[in-house]
Parts: C-alpha cells; sequence; structure tokens
C-alpha cells in the first residue's frame, strides 16, 4: 500500500507498507536527475555491511543506526539499461525530517534519539578505510562545482549563480571556489575513509516502535574526508535553525523547534558524548564542509525546484558563513531541552 509519495525534478520518492515486513522507500530519477543512479561495487558493499553488523551489535556499547541498504528495485539490469530506482527496507515512513519540525513532542524526541544514532553510525563507517580503487566523485560536491564554474545551465540556477557572485563578493565567492575545488579533488591517500556521502535528516528513518533507526545508504557512498560527512549534516540543521530565526522557507512558518538539542545530540553520537564541547574531536574541516553544503542545497533548490525569492537572503546566510569560516555551524549554545 503506498502511504506517501513526494519528491523534486531530481528525484521523486515513493513510501509503501508492506505489514509485518515493515515499509519500503523507492527513489525513482526525474526530469533533472542527468546521471544514472548507482549502487556500491561488491567489495564496497561489503565494507558498508560489516559497519551495519557492528551497529547491530551495538555502537561501544550504544545503539547506532542502521544502515539500509540499496537494491535495485527489479532487480540486476543489463549495462546501460534504464533503472527502476533504489529501493530501501526501513522500520517507518517518516524521515527526521518531516519529524523533527513537527511541532509534536514525542516526534521530536525520536528524532534526536535518531540522529544520536546516525552520529554513533558515522563514527563507526569512517574507522573503515577507503582501500578500494577507484573513488566515484561526491554527487553534491560534483553538483556544486559545476554550478560554480558555469556549467549547470538552467535558468534559475544560473539566476541564483550571478546573484550569490555579487552578494559574496570577488574575495568571498574566491574562497567558495577554492573549498568546492579541494573537497573535489580525488582522495587515495592513506586518510581517506569509506562516506556515507550525503547523511541528511532526509535519509534518516526512526523507528515508531523503538527499534534501530535506518539511514539510507548506498547511492552517495565514496571515500574521502570524513568532515564531508559530518559537515553535511550539521550545515543542514545551520541552515533550519537560521531560516527558523528569519522566517525563511518552511522552517520559518512552522512552531519553534529546538535545533541545537538536535545538533548536540548528532555532536554527542559522533564524539562519543563530547559535543560541542569537544570541537577538537570533530574532523578538522568540519565547519568548511557544513559551509559547502549549505551552498549544495541553494543550489539544488534553484535547479531542481526553481526559484523562490528567499534564495536572496540565503545568499546573505553563505556570505556570513563564509566570512566566519563556518565557524556558526559548530556554534550551538545551550539547547532548550
Amino acid at each position: 500500500m503506498t502511504v506517501r509519495e513526494y519528491g523534486t525534478r531530481y528525484l521523486r520518492i515513493t513510501v509503501r507498507y508492506h505489514g509485518d515486513a515493515g515499509f519500503s522507500w523507492l527513489r525513482t530519477p526525474g526530469p533533472a536527475h542527468t546521471r544514472p543512479q548507482r549502487l556500491p561495487s561488491v567489495a564496497v558493499g561489503a565494507a558498508l555491511r560489516r559497519v551495519d553488523t557492528a551497529v547491530g551489535d551495538t555502537v561501544e556499547g550504544r545503539r547506532g543506526a542502521r544502515l539500509a541498504l540499496g537494491e535495485w528495485a527489479a532487480g540486476p539490469a543489463p549495462d546501460r539499461a534504464a533503472r527502476p530506482g533504489v529501493r530501501y527496507r526501513v522500520p517507518g515512513a517518516v524521515s527526521v525530517a518531516r519529524l523533527l519540525p513537527s511541532g509534536d513532542d514525542t516526534a521530536f524526541r525520536l528524532s534526536v534519539s535518531a540522529l544520536a544514532d546516525a552520529g554513533r553510525t558515522l563514527r563507526r563507517l569512517h574507522r573503515e578505510p577507503w582501500a578500494f580503487p577507484e573513488r566515484p566523485p561526491h554527487p553534491g560536491m560534483r553538483r556544486l562545482r559545476a554550478w560554480i564554474l558555469g556549467e549547470e545551465t538552467g535558468p534559475d540556477a544560473t539566476r541564483l549563480r550571478a546573484q550569490a557572485r555579487t552578494r559574496l563578493g570577488p574575495s568571498l565567492w574566491a574562497r567558495l571556489t577554492d573549498w568546492s575545488a579541494a573537497a573535489n579533488e580525488p582522495s587515495g591517500g592513506a586518510d581517506a575513509v569509506l562516506l556515507h556521502g550525503a547523511p541528511s535528516t532526509g535519509w534518516l528513518v526512526p523507528s515508531p516502535a523503538g527499534g534501530h533507526a535506518a539511514l539510507l545508504t548506498g547511492e552517495e557512498v565514496t571515500g574521502g574526508d570524513p568532515a564531508l560527512d559530518l559537515g553535511w549534516i550539521l550545515g543542514e540543521l545551520h541552515e533550519l535553525r537560521t531560516a527558523a530565526a528569519r522566517g525563511l522557507g518552511a522552517a520559518g512558518q512552522g512552531p519553534p523547534v529546538d535545533y541545537p538539542a538536535a545538533a548536540h545530540a548528532l555532536l554527542a553520537g559522533y564524539t562519543d558524548g563530547a559535543g560541542t564541547a569537544g570541537a577538537s574531536a570533530l574532523p578538522p574541516g568540519t565547519a568548511r564542509a557544513a559551509t559547502l553544503r549549505l551552498a549544495v542545497h541553494m543550489r539544488d533548490f534553484a535547479s531542481f525546484v526553481g526559484w523562490h525569492e528567499d534564495l536572496h537572503r540565503y545568499c546573505d546566510l553563505l556570505a556570513e558563513t563564509l566570512t566566519e569560516d563556518g565557524a556558526p555551524a559548530l556554534q550551538w549554545g545551550v539547547s532548550r531541552s
């Protein structure tokens, strides 16, 4: 039974209920998804399953989010054949992206717990070295780089690029350009680790029955700097917090949300309890990665949803965050909880 259907011109998501078997999430390409969906190689998939087994056995005495590994919806297809999408088996129908800002206390507690679980899982994932011959490009960083270089020619993305260049000015635009170039460099050194590639509240599904949360994993997996994973989700939370404070988008229209509590939970899971008090325990470059995540989301919104006047104010947010070298994404103060 289909429970929900939603998405953008990039991806469509269909959530179905299968009774005792739980839920499936089917992600199918939209008209703006110009590159084929992909899943990890056999060797990378085996490494992900090792991590999931460890998470299932608990992470250092505490549970983590299970890695819900994607599978082709209709089984293997011939090379270059059109794929019907990627399916994930998960315990719930709703992600943290929808639950966290809902205003419901139970949904908020589920979300915060799931973020702590995700932090522990990312910590365990980042212990796995990238010991594979080829590293797929980081999809989000590749999209950002193409936009910065003017290779993204859609009218709304082009309009946003012009607006961002004007608002940032030459110095900050150069900083964004340099950071994106560094993030896109192939990472084959000894420090490269297994990355989820795009951990976010939209990929994180709590279990309403109190079991393990699930982190949809597969299409974006690559290797590189662990800061890209942690910064990806911290940048999202920083954006949501600021949007809520400034009355931007859906975040600015909903009930008050204790975003610091959500960030503290994620960071405590990742740092084994140190949280924001242990910023030195975070991967170097996490603040920079969070800033890049903010830029990616702006670009994706313009390309896959369309122009909105709020994007002017998101350019302000990007400029402010770049000016401070991404520091605001790591500054969470005291939560209200």
